[in-house]
């Protein structure tokens, strides 16, 4: 047994006591625990977030290229005009929807420095396989597949930030994530200008088609690179270890963040189902997709206002370069200040006010430069999505299986409707007026301002909060055999012991045998059911550790056959 191992060990006994009521104890960081905390995070974030930047960037260019495909002649060659337009944008979400709440669950048990870099690399994939379609029902199917393949990654790389970031720290972390999606608008940009003008007939084939060859193999770069850049958890990602990983559990723990999970159970459910703050969030997730409505149609008014492609495309580049620098500012200020219900009714209240002018000033059929005012005003409508998942991961963090489902669930439902309603709201043939799509973004806008209040009042009062599993309730439930799920037979093979590691197995299975021996059971029908994991950790695992040195390690000691040093 390698050093990894026993810091693995140590952790995993570190964050184990999730199953109980009381909370651990923790004493402030010492100044030494301090500048180790500051190098674990400048780690974290020159990894981590730095690739989950990249990967948000590839995901915007993959996932919103609709309307660039369409002004460099998809339109045309595929004569795909209005609904049906519509519809290939929407075919996504579909699919998106259905993935997401699945795969945020399954995220809780397989390693995510592999799910999420193969999600990465299959839907750059598939993106470069769209320049193949030649009809309507090609692009619906392909746009399908897309949104299954790019389901897992938002809420997954959401719920990844919140197992190692602070709340002091996840705002900020939140954000900067998020405008890798915001940055992917300019390159776009500049990637379907330079394409119409340049590449356009190239080889044959029209600009949509280079559009999603290039978009998708950015993808698939982005993604074979994080196979090496980004952690699992706390307890078991390989590059961080010893000072770097107690640091890295302590400083959850002191905040009562679980990082451990133990699988869906009744408390995960009531959590999700039988407390308001799910509906709410995913009222105002919805609120504020529609509330972006204006930037992502930005192009298409202005091609249909007479403008060229190119230069349609270019004017996005500094609006969502704009959009990248506030998201951050806002998540960096709702740290900072905290109370995120301030930050996100202030973004709310400012969008508001330029949705208003551009359905009040002359119908709809606003000038240029009030229209580029308004578009640039309106862009904080987009920092309030980052706040309003860090505010849902904190108030969602008894447990990582119900902290992941609220994620999932806040992001694919919030996600559905909003794409259904754009349909009839944000109708091509209505441009470059979209008179219905700038009403119902400015109604949706007034709704969420009222609706982050409610949230606000109930956080405040403490009212139906969830709540972490009480260890009553794991009697009769989950008779799982222990040697299948518990942590300290399934996760690792040593325990630490002084100076020294032992096997847990024994030759034998001695320690099998023995815990079978204290709890009157047989070996091969050792269960937890009344069994909670804080208390085999808290007073079993002493227990063991006795058992097993003075029954095992003395006789093995004899024989010099059983006893591993540390390396």
């Amino acid at each position: 047994m390698d050093k990894h191992q026993v810091d693995q060990v140590d952790a995993l006994s570190r964050t184990s006591s999730h199953h109980t009521q009381e909370k651990p104890v923790y004493d402030e960081l010492t100044p030494e625990e301090k500048e180790i905390e500051k190098k674990l995070v400048r780690k974290l974030d020159y990894r981590l977030m730095i690739w989950a930047f990249f990967a948000y960037w590839a995901n915007g260019l993959d996932r919103n290229n609709m309307p660039n495909a369409y002004t460099n002649g998809l339109k045309e060659d595929l004569e795909l005009e209005s609904s049906a337009y519509n519809w290939a944008v929407t075919m996504f979400f579909i699919g998106y929807v259905i993935l997401q709440i699945p795969a945020n669950m399954v995220i809780t048990k397989v390693r995510p420095s592999i799910m999420l870099p193969c999600v990465v690399t299959l839907w750059g994939a598939v993106v470069c396989f769209m320049a193949l379609v030649k009809t309507h029902s090609a692009i619906f199917g392909l746009r399908f597949v897309l949104g299954i393949a790019e389901a897992p990654f938002y809420p997954g790389m959401v719920f990844v930030l919140g197992n190692w970031y602070t709340r002091q720290e996840l705002g900020t972390r939140t954000a900067f994530f998020v405008a890798g999606s915001q940055f992917s608008g300019a390159f776009s940009g500049l990637i379907s200008g330079a394409i119409a003008q340049t590449l356009d007939g190239a080889h044959g084939m029209r600009g949509w088609k280079w559009l999603f060859i290039i978009e998708g193999l950015i993808g698939v770069v982005v993604g074979i690179a994080g196979f090496f850049l980004i952690p699992d958890y706390p307890h078991n990602t390989r590059w961080i270890l010893h000072e770097q990983r107690e640091i890295a559990v302590k400083r959850l723990e002191r905040q009562g963040k679980k990082v451990i999970a133990t699988g869906l159970n009744m408390t995960t459910l009531r959590n999700v189902s039988t407390t308001p703050y799910i509906y709410l969030f995913i009222l105002i997730f919805t609120c504020m997709q529609l509330g972006m409505g204006i930037l992502q149609q930005f192009p298409i008014i202005l091609r249909e206002m007479g403008y060229e492609a190119s230069y349609a495309n270019y004017m996005s580049v500094p609006v969502w370069c704009v959009a990248a620098i506030v998201i951050v500012t806002q998540g960096y200020l709702s740290d900072r200040y905290g109370k995120r219900h301030w930050h996100i009714q202030a973004g709310a209240i400012w969008t508001l006010i330029f949705y208003v002018l551009l359905v009040a000033v002359n119908n709809g059929h606003v000038p240029i430069p009030l229209l580029y005012v308004c578009v640039y005003m309106v862009v904080p409508v987009l920092g309030i999505s980052p706040i309003m998942m860090t505010w849902n991961n904190e108030i969602h963090q008894c447990d990582p299986e119900t902290r992941a489902l609220a994620i999932a669930m806040v992001n694919s439902i919030g996600n559905l409707a909003p794409n259904f309603i754009n349909v009839a709201a944000w109708t091509v043939t209505q441009a470059p007026e979209f008179r219905i799509g700038k009403i119902v973004s400015t109604s949706t806008t007034a709704l969420m301002i009222i609706l982050c209040l409610v949230v606000y009042i109930l956080e405040e009062k403490k009212i139906l909060l969830p709540q972490a599993q009480n260890p009553t309730e794991t009697e009769g439930a989950n008779k799982q055999v222990l040697t299948d799920k518990s942590w300290f037979l399934n996760r690792c093979l040593c325990f630490k012991h002084g100076s020294k590691c032992y096997d847990v197995t024994g030759e034998n299975g001695v320690v099998a045998k023995a815990i079978a021996e204290m709890l009157g059971l047989t070996p091969v029908s050792i269960r937890l059911a009344n069994i909670s994991t804080h208390t085999l950790t808290s007073i079993l695992i002493p227990i063991l550790m006795s058992i097993y040195e003075n029954m095992v390690l003395r006789s093995s000691h004899n024989n010099n056959n059983n006893e591993c040093q540390l390396v």
